[in-house]
Parts: C-alpha cells; structure tokens; sequence
C-alpha cells in the first residue's frame, strides 16, 4: 500500500503556507484511530485535537470541514489507482484493479467507518465519491478504453458498468466484512465476469 504523503491537497482542504508535517500525520493518525474506535458520527474536530494533541485551530488551518478532514484520513490509506500499459488486456485489468486488494486492516477498518455513514450524509457522500470512489473507476474506464481503441473490446462494451464491478464488490466486501477483495476474488473476477463481458457479442 502507498499511502498518500502529508502535504498532499486533497478536497476540503485549505491551502497557504506549509504546515508542519508531523502535525498533520498525527492529526490523519488520530482520526483513523477514532473512526475505528469510535465511529463516525464520535470522531469529532474535538477528539482528534485531543488525540493528535494539537489544537483545533491547527485542524482548521489544514481542513475546513470535518467531512474534509475524514475524507483525507480514509485516501491517506489508500494508495493511487495506476493506469498500467502491460500489453495485455488481462494484466492491464489486474494491475489496475489490485488497488482493491491494497488495504491492510486497519486501512480496511477505517474505510467500513466511512461507508457505514454515506447513505446518511450527502455531502460526506460526494466528497468521498470525488477522492476515494471515483479515481480508480476511472483509472479501470481508462484501461478499457484504451483496448477498445485498439480492437480488442467491442465499441458497443457498456463500459461504466463492467468498469463498476470491481468496486461494487470491494465496498461491499470492506462494509460487510472489514477486509478488502482478496487477489484471488479479483483475479476470478476478472476471468469470469469481465473479460467475458467485454468480448461479449451484444444482443441482436
């Protein structure tokens, strides 16, 4: 896993001069440990000053909502979808969707937190979509793409829904289960279902 390094901007949070590093991964430390502990709705600015022995001005400075400062824990576990050009459809497919199988427990852990609260809060929601759901459908959209174009896959591929499956599966294995796919449930995935679909003939 590579997680995303202090400093890095992610929505929600507010820019100006640098801030301490180290204050910033205590204050991404503790609230990950909250949302495992606590939960959502009791990993308040409060409790994460607290436990990041900062203040919550310092928060504030960095992020200005709590839905920013959530949003930014949970991505700071999870590393970037990449767009891999292996020369194979296959491998491509395995190497982009591996970012599924990346997160260790705890990882996995903080993650259930956050989902557990997306039905209920709307901004939450779209602010997670944006930074955490979005950029590896995309990156598995792009690769798909890319094979369309050099004739492997059927133009006519809906290609937003194959590219969905992946991550359907993997929230739903994180919300239910607290463990990310494993490679092996990708891998069969990707032989079973999505290859298939792409090679598919549509329907007269």
């Amino acid at each position: 896993m590579s997680a995303i390094t202090a400093g890095t901007v992610v929505p929600g949070m507010n820019r100006g001069r640098p801030r301490d590093p180290e204050v910033e991964r205590a204050i991404l430390a503790a609230t990950q440990d909250l949302l495992v502990e606590r939960g959502y709705a009791e990993t308040t600015i409060a409790a994460v000053a607290a436990r990041a022995h900062c203040s919550k001005a310092a928060i504030y400075r960095r992020w200005d909502t709590k839905t920013a400062l959530v949003v930014a824990a949970v991505r700071a576990l999870h590393s970037t979808a990449p767009v891999p050009d292996t020369g194979s459809l296959r491998e491509d497919l395995r190497a982009t969707a591996r970012h599924y199988a990346a997160s260790d427990p705890r990882g996995a852990g903080v993650l259930a937190s956050l989902l557990s609260e997306l039905g209920k809060d709307a901004d939450l929601r779209e602010a997670a979509y944006r930074a955490i759901g979005e950029p590896p459908v995309a990156a598995l959209v792009a690769v798909i793409r890319r094979w369309i174009e050099r004739g492997e896959v059927s133009r006519d591929a809906p290609v937003d829904v194959i590219a969905g499956i992946i991550p359907t599966a993997a929230f739903g294995s994180v919300s239910l289960r607290r463990r990310t796919l494993d490679p092996e449930a990708i891998d069969a995935l990707i032989d079973g279902v999505i290859l298939p679909a792409l090679r598919a003939s549509p329907p007269a």
